[in-house]
């Protein structure tokens, strides 16, 4: 029991920072049409400018918030340059696009901080751990559920509660009847893409806290959370964090309890567990669970 409630709350805290980084992909999605595939780069970049801010011995608070707001005037910034001039274009326009500034993203980076792992700073012990009962838990997993549950509930409250979540919503729908009931839609998606960015940033922090180090692969997690956005509904912020999170709680209990029984089969098979029960929705629903049936009549 003790070894199931250490795993679930690693689960759940890696399960939401995946919820994180699905819904900056689907409110992109949702908003532009345009899968961001420099999504990754976002993660690794607020996560690096957050180590940067502590080394200039800013408090732990006002680091958070100032990586959030560079991360997200960087989505802001790539989404004015680059992609709103390709308004009108085939989609696989801007999609491959997000790509080429993924590796500029990446060379920056590179350049900026080097490829040598970092450790994320923290005001409590990093190493600190809880014990509930019998079971040991690492105060930087329960950290990473509280602040991810909170950034959860700010959206939700955004977009229910205030004028600029019914613009989101509203340009999402339908940007051209948008435009025509007076909703300025390219503030709307520099919002966006700033709010994508700052939940990036959130993600590649508490990602790269103890046991995990920043370093310029922290990006490639991005890629490990796209199977929540499938199975969550490709244009559903509920599915892409129900979907996070039962991934994380998942690939976690399979590395706990799956992987030992496969020998030196199951060395790695928790990383593509998330993968197969992908593969599996696409046979059986391939809109996700609440993702939208689309029914072409001919």
């Amino acid at each position: 029991m003790a070894l199931f409630l250490q795993l679930l709350v690693s689960g759940l805290a890696l399960g939401t920072i995946y919820a994180l980084v699905a819904l900056g992909f689907v409110v992109i999605y949702r908003s532009s049409q345009v899968f961001n595939f420099a999504h990754g780069e976002f993660l690794t970049f607020g996560a690096f400018v957050m180590i940067s801010l502590l080394d200039h011995q800013m408090p732990w608070g006002l680091a958070l918030m100032g990586a959030m707001a560079a991360t997200g005037l960087l989505g802001t910034l790539i989404e004015r340059s680059v992609l709103r001039p390709l308004v009108g274009r085939p989609v696989f326009v801007p999609i491959i696009l997000t790509i080429f500034v993924g590796y500029l993203l990446r060379i920056f980076m590179l350049l900026t901080w080097g490829s040598d792992p970092m450790g994320m700073p923290t005001p409590w012990d990093t190493m600190g751990t809880l014990n509930l009962g019998s079971a040991t838990i690492l105060l930087n997993s329960l950290a990473a559920v509280v602040a991810s549950f909170a950034a959860l509930l700010f959206f939700y409250l955004l977009i229910s509660r205030t004028r600029l979540g019914v613009a989101m919503r509203a340009t999402s729908s339908d940007q051209e009847t948008a435009m025509a009931l007076g909703i300025p839609v390219g503030k709307i998606l520099g919002s966006t893409w700033f709010i994508a960015g700052a939940f990036a940033a959130l993600a590649g922090i508490f990602l790269g806290t103890f046991p995990r180090n920043v370093d310029i692969n922290l990006g490639f997690v991005a890629l490990r959370a796209f199977p929540a956005v499938i199975i969550g509904g490709l244009e559903s912020a509920v599915g892409a964090v129900i979907g996070g999170v039962l991934l994380g709680v998942l690939e976690v209990l399979a590395q706990g309890y799956v992987n030992p029984r496969l020998g030196e089969f199951g060395k790695d098979f928790h990383a593509v567990f998330p993968y197969l029960v992908m593969i599996l929705f696409l046979m059986v629903r391939p809109y996700g669970l609440f993702g939208q049936r689309r029914v072409q009549r001919v």
